[in-house]
């Protein structure tokens, strides 16, 4: 199996199920878990309707991203000192078997990567222990799918649209599917707010801003089924010229966060979150924040699926 690792990087896997990548890289400095704190929200965009538990789930196989144990601290931090949520930061699999999942109102997945409950050396099992870790798979798969139907959140970011990527209905669930990034960490891309007045874009305060990190395009995407948040605008956006055959969107829509109904649940989606100093930029932790609580059922915002905008303001 072809894999990337960051050379800091060990994976460890236990038996058939469980498996996590854990990095030698130990996340946040001391520092940094500062800024994270002084950058979160002092309070929640709107009260909680009542006491909320998040899981916050960042299992990576093939490329880990060194971001996510900034994910974990900031997702944490976020529900600790706005009192919007309890997280629980946890990689154990068993978390969404049916009755340990119950016991949460949304799953947060923090920069996942590729078929996280499947055991990464699947296709290097005997036959008796690979149709045991695929019925497992499959069970797990569908445990998530019937939480969020019926009616509990899911928050994902980033590498998240990769993940799953041997389960169809996921790409339904999520929205899009991950195609390449065009666009490579420390990139300098500007994004538009497609509307200023919907209340998850309230972390905002311009039409348009510029922002460093890693964007990605998707594939499998359709503003038929979603409503888009923000989005690349191309006409201020560099993309180096030896990357243009890695474009292969024709239409110029590349959407950067959405939300989407999932049956009764909530989905958000932001593909911010590859380089670790936007875990203590306070507009990004507020966004983040605004897409927890709507998935929770906190925040009521209007999923309604919206056309690409035409307002040259916009650009």
């Amino acid at each position: 199996m072809n894999r990337v690792r960051s050379k800091f990087c060990i994976i460890l896997i236990s038996a058939l199920f469980v498996g996590s990548a854990f990095c030698a890289e130990k996340g946040p400095s001391e520092q940094e878990l500062d800024k994270i704190r002084a950058a979160a929200p002092a309070k929640p965009r709107v009260e909680p309707q009542k006491p909320r538990k998040v899981l916050v789930f960042s299992v990576s196989y093939g490329y880990y991203h060194t971001a996510i144990p900034y994910g974990q601290a900031a997702f944490k931090i976020l529900g600790e000192k706005t009192g919007a949520y309890e997280a629980v930061v946890s990689d154990d699999i068993s978390m969404f078997e049916p009755e340990n999942l119950k016991q949460f109102d949304a799953v947060v997945f923090n920069n996942i990567n590729q078929e996280v409950f499947a055991p990464e050396n699947l296709r290097k099992l005997g036959a008796k222990e690979h149709e045991e870790a695929v019925n497992r798979y499959k069970e797990l798969r569908n445990s998530l799918a019937d939480f969020i139907a019926g009616g509990k959140g899911l928050v994902a970011t980033h590498a998240a649209t990769n993940a799953f990527r041997d389960w169809p209905e996921y790409g339904d669930i999520v929205g899009a599917r991950f195609d390449n990034h065009p666009w490579e960490s420390g990139s300098t891309v500007t994004l538009k707010v497609e509307d200023p007045e919907h209340p998850l874009n309230s972390a905002f305060k311009t039409p348009s801003f510029t922002y460093k990190d890693e964007v990605y395009q998707v594939k499998n995407f359709s503003r038929e089924n979603l409503r888009v948040l923000l989005s690349i605008d191309t006409q201020k956006t560099f993309v180096r010229l030896d990357h243009v055959t890695w474009v292969h969107r024709k239409d110029d829509d590349f959407a950067v966060a959405w939300i989407k109904n999932y049956e009764k649940g909530r989905v958000f989606y932001s593909a911010i979150g590859h380089d670790h100093e936007l875990y203590w930029h306070p507009v990004v932790l507020q966004h983040w924040l605004d897409g927890i609580q709507f998935v929770l059922g906190d925040l009521d915002a209007d999923t309604t699926p919206n056309p690409k905008p035409t307002n040259k303001e916009n650009r």
